[in-house]
């Protein structure tokens, strides 16, 4: 089970650094739409007047900055010998982000006995 709960996570992983990829161009994007080389979000009205290129630009930033810990995170929790706290936490950051790989690999190393 110890070796089904490191592939989940390993799965995960691969969705997570997709997901950092994606807040990387969006943060280019937003920064070129600020910028005004290129307007992406024209047709869009504005809100509060706030542009949609500030609100993407802080939105992405905190998509990469929270895919980036938890990348990190995994690494830890896949080590040998880790607590099952680890697991515990990552079924729940896996039921709140919506990631179905986190709550078995959570599952998995829950239920896995600890050598």
């Amino acid at each position: 089970m110890e070796k089904a709960s490191r592939i989940m996570y390993t799965i995960a992983n691969i969705f997570t650094w997709i997901l950092v990829i994606f807040a990387l161009v969006g943060i280019v994007f937003s920064i070129l739409s600020i910028a005004d080389v290129f307007n992406i979000f024209k047709d869009l009205p504005e809100v509060a007047g706030m542009a949609y290129g500030i609100g993407t630009l802080v939105y992405c930033i905190i998509i990469l900055i929270v895919g980036l810990i938890t990348i990190a995170m995994v690494r830890k929790a896949k080590g040998k010998n880790t607590s099952k706290g680890w697991d515990i936490l990552f079924i729940v950051l896996g039921v709140l982000g919506g990631n179905i790989f986190y709550i078995l690999g959570g599952i998995f190393g829950v239920i896995a006995v600890r050598r």
